[in-house]
């Protein structure tokens, strides 16, 4: 099943264990749905987007994989990594990231985003986009050797 069937559950497990059922459908209500408004008037919605978060005995061990499918995908990736990043207003948080690394030899186009602590490898491949993340306090080199192994075992089933 989808991570997001097991929130759902949980979700509704939640809410009628603690008698909260009303507050938990007003917070779908006022979160979800805007969201949702938001995406279909980027001509986002109909992306499919699936996440898996694999925890290890040791956390900083743990890997984070991220598939996100659709006809907007090429779209996404080229506003992400091709657009001039210093046009229109940027965040406080993207001004302290360094510029998106290529990374050769992995499907479609490959960068390495962010830093060491919280960086993570995007590739392409035709109408999908993969984010692959390790955790540790590895340098970048170390972790894009263990991305490159999970990117080559994930690539070929997308």
């Amino acid at each position: 099943l989808d991570f997001a069937a097991y929130t759902t559950l949980a979700l509704i497990i939640a809410a009628i264990r603690i008698r909260a059922v009303r507050a938990a459908a007003l917070g779908v209500v006022t979160a979800v749905i805007p969201v949702f408004v938001v995406f279909a008037i980027l001509g986002i919605a109909g992306d499919f987007v699936r996440q898996t978060f694999f925890e290890l005995r040791s956390f900083p061990k743990s890997i984070s994989l991220e598939v996100t499918r659709g006809p907007g995908v090429r779209a996404l990736w080229r506003r992400s990594f091709h657009e001039d990043r210093g046009a229109g207003r940027q965040e406080e948080e993207e001004k302290d990231q360094p510029p998106p690394r290529p990374v050769r030899g992995l499907g479609d186009e490959a960068f390495w985003v962010g830093t060491p602590r919280l960086g993570g490898l995007y590739v392409l491949r035709t109408d999908a986009m993969l984010r692959l993340a390790v955790g540790g306090g590895e340098s970048v080199e170390s972790k894009l050797r263990k991305l490159r192994r999970l990117a080559h075992k994930a690539l070929p089933r997308l």
